[in-house]
């Protein structure tokens, strides 16, 4: 076991020529607070990243799985689609046919695809602000 601390210490001298842990809560770390980048260069990155929860929430209402692709989350996207156009088809299909199973059993589809969905897009969007706001040490101010 101290074998093993060792060398991982070693190896973090070796790499980055000191080894600094920040036990802060945030998950800031030292070197993201002496970041080379003003505060100002900062907060311009993060509006350039930021994806609006509001507007993947507008997206997602227009087309399945639009809202997942603004925020730039490709396979919930991608998910969203497929299951919103089987159920869209099993619904069709269910009422061509004149079967209440399957017209159930596609609206039921439907409807799961598309809360996934609204569901998904605002949020990883609210996430992926998250996770840029802790990357480049910029809190909201409350």
């Amino acid at each position: 076991m101290l074998v093993l601390a060792s060398a991982l210490a070693s190896c973090l001298t070796l790499s980055t020529g000191h080894a600094q842990v920040d036990p802060s809560p945030t998950g800031v770390t030292s070197d993201t607070l002496s970041s080379p980048y003003s505060p100002l260069v900062r907060q311009h990155y993060y509006a350039q990243l930021t994806k609006s929860p509001w507007r993947a929430l507008g997206f997602e209402l227009l087309a399945p799985g639009a809202g997942n692709a603004y925020v730039g989350l490709y396979a919930p996207a991608v998910t969203t689609l497929g299951v919103s156009l089987l159920g869209a088809g099993l619904w069709v299909a269910g009422a061509v046919r004149n079967r209440p199973v399957l017209w159930w059993t596609g609206v039921g589809t439907l409807a799961a695809g598309r809360t996934f969905g609204i569901v998904s897009a605002p949020l990883g969007a609210a996430l992926l602000n998250a996770a840029f706001r802790r990357q480049l040490g910029i809190s909201l101010g409350y």
